[in-house]
C-alpha cells in the first residue's frame, strides 16, 4: 500500500553536472500511448491537460516544485471528470465510494486501494471491507481517492532532488475515482 497518487521514481539522473554546477532540465519528455488522451502533466506552477501526443507518441511535462503536484492533479481530475462526465467523480457517501470502485473495476482494475486525507470525517460512510485504505497527507480534506494498486497504470511522478518533481498522468479518466464534498 502506498499513499502516492502515481508510481514514484527518481529522475536524479536527468540532472547534468556542468562547470557552473548542477543543471535541472525545465521539461522532460515521456513516451505515451497516443490512444489514451487526454493526459495530465505538471506545468511550472500547476498542472495542464494535453489533448494529444506528438507524432512520435511523446508528451512533455515541466519540472516544478514537488509539493502540491498530487493535490493539483486531483483538483484538475475533479473538475474535468465532472465537466466531461467521465463517471469517476462522486459525492463523498458510501454509494459514492462504491461508484468510484466500480468505475475502476469497469476498466478491469480489480486490485484497488483507497486514499483518504487524515482529517476527513468518514462518519456514516462505509468503506468496503477488504480494500486497503491509506492516509494521504497531500490529499485535500473531505476527499477519498480510489486508485489501482499498480500506480504505473495511472502515471509517473519523477522526483528530482528533494524538492522538485515532474509528473505525467496517462489514465486520469479510467484509473482515478474521486468521492468528495
Amino acid at each position: 500500500m502506498s499513499s502516492d497518487l502515481l508510481e514514484v521514481t527518481s529522475f536524479d539522473a536527468m540532472v547534468r553536472e556542468t562547470r557552473r554546477g548542477r543543471v535541472t532540465p525545465y521539461m522532460i519528455e515521456f513516451q505515451v500511448n497516443p490512444d489514451i488522451a487526454p493526459y495530465l502533466v505538471s506545468s511550472v506552477t500547476s498542472v495542464v491537460w494535453v489533448d494529444h501526443a506528438s507524432r512520435a507518441s511523446t508528451i512533455r511535462a515541466a519540472v516544478r516544485k514537488r509539493q502540491g503536484i498530487e493535490a493539483d492533479m486531483i483538483a484538475a481530475i475533479v473538475e474535468m471528470g465532472a465537466q466531461a462526465e467521465w463517471g469517476n467523480v462522486h459525492p463523498l457517501t458510501s454509494e459514492g465510494v462504491a461508484a468510484c470502485i466500480e468505475h475502476l473495476r469497469y476498466y478491469g482494475l480489480e486490485q484497488v486501494e483507497i486514499l483518504v486525507a487524515p482529517d476527513t470525517d468518514l462518519a456514516g460512510i462505509d468503506l468496503p471491507a477488504g480494500i486497503p485504505r491509506t492516509d494521504a497527507a497531500w490529499l485535500a480534506r473531505d476527499a477519498v481517492v480510489v486508485l489501482p494498486a499498480d500506480r504505473g497504470f495511472v502515471g509517473t511522478l519523477g522526483i528530482i532532488g528533494q524538492h522538485k518533481g515532474v509528473a505525467v498522468m496517462h489514465n486520469p479518466s479510467r484509473g482515478v475515482g474521486v468521492a468528495w464534498r
